[in-house]
This record gives structure tokens, sequence and C-alpha cells, in this order.
């Protein structure tokens, strides 16, 4: 199977340290045979970092880093939180990117709401019950949501992941908890792709014979 790269435009430090974990994680598993590197490789090089998700930002180095690479697959990974509530008129902006600009891969809502699709069962229910205060209807700002986050990942901050936070386990963890992302809404920017949806139909496609995924043990 030949190698698939993908190239992340990240929103912050979070996303990427997100990923070098995660390709770290690809790297320690057997390779198939017959070949030569993992089958699937998602990466952000340290000029693919936004430092905001503001659709500005978000596009201006989109543009920055296609310029330096030409023919691979290049995805943007944003907040929805902004687009949600239309801070600084993201929403607005989106509706109307050039078909130049790759549709964004959303985490509904924020960062953290993606790492807590990865947690064992009590601590996912215990987030669950904090986002139904209002933060899934609509996000709060990170600092009126990280100090309970932090309380269900003891030990998390920002840009930072214990080197164990990504296992076969936590990644089928995700995949069992895709339908309890929100549902994206508001401000007509019809289909919205979700990151954690796109992670794991390409770690499917690429470890087709991780028992982890077979629907049976979901």
């Amino acid at each position: 199977m030949p190698c698939t790269r993908h190239l992340i435009i990240c929103e912050g430090e979070s996303e990427r340290a997100y990923l070098q974990r995660l390709q770290a994680f690809f790297d320690q598993q057997p390779l198939p045979s017959g070949n030569f590197e993992p089958p699937l490789r998602i990466f952000a090089p340290p000029n693919a970092v936004a430092q905001s998700g503001k659709f500005s930002a978000l596009k201006r180095c989109y543009s920055d880093v296609r310029r330096e690479n030409k023919k691979v697959t290049i995805r943007i990974w944003a907040d929805f939180d902004l687009y949600l509530r239309n801070d600084h008129d993201c929403s607005t902006h989106y509706r109307s990117k050039p078909a130049t600009l790759p549709d964004f891969l959303f985490s509904f809502h924020n960062f953290e709401d993606f790492l807590a699709l990865h947690l064992a069962d009590e601590p996912f229910d215990r987030w669950l019950e904090f986002g139904r205060r209002g933060h899934f209807e609509t996000p709060f700002h990170s600092p009126d949501y990280m100090r309970e986050f932090e309380t269900i990942l003891p030990g998390y901050r920002k840009a930072g992941l214990p080197p164990d936070f990504i296992t076969w386990q936590s990644l089928a963890n995700l995949k069992r908890r895709l339908t309890h992302q929100p549902i994206p809404r508001l401000h007509d920017l019809g289909s919205i792709d979700k990151f954690a949806d796109f992670l794991i139909a390409e770690i499917e496609r690429a470890y087709p014979d991780r028992t982890e995924f077979h629907p049976s043990t979901l």
C-alpha cells in the first residue's frame, strides 16, 4: 500500500502537537508487508501553524505553505467556535471563500472537545455533562472551559499531550464518539467537514486490519 500524505494547516500549536503525537504513534507500528514507510502520514511543519482560527489567518497560512508544497495534499484544521459565533465575520468570509482554498476540517467546537472524544467512558461522560450546560450550544471561550477540562484530563496543557495519549484504544474511542460531535449549523455554510471524521476515514483506509476498528468491537 503506498503512503498517503496530508499536510495540515493548523489553527494553533495544540493541533500541531497532536499531529506530532499521532505520527509518532504511526511510526511505531509494524509496516505492512512490502512497505518501507507507514501507509499514512499526517503532518504539520512549523510554518503550517496559523496561530489563529480567523479565516484571514488560515487563508494566508495556506497560501504561504502552498507556494512551498506544490504536490502534497494540504488540508486546513480549525475550531468551529469562531465560525458558529461568526466572530471576526469568520462565517461571512468562509461562505464566499475562493474555490482554490480547500474546505476546512473543523473541530466541534474546540480542540479540547476533539480531544475529549478520545477519552475513556467516565471522563468522557463528565465532559458531556459539562457541555450540556451550554457549551455545546454556544461554545464557551477558553478561559471558561479550560479549568473544567484540566480536571477531566489531569496535567493537560495547551500544546502539550502525554506521550501515551494516542493509542489504538483512544483512536477507537474517537471513532465511537463521532456521532457525539455537536451538529454544525448557522450562517448558511452548507456542508461542513469534521476533522475527526476525516481522520478516522484515513486510518481505516491505511490500517484495514486493525481489529479495534472492526464494527463488532465498537
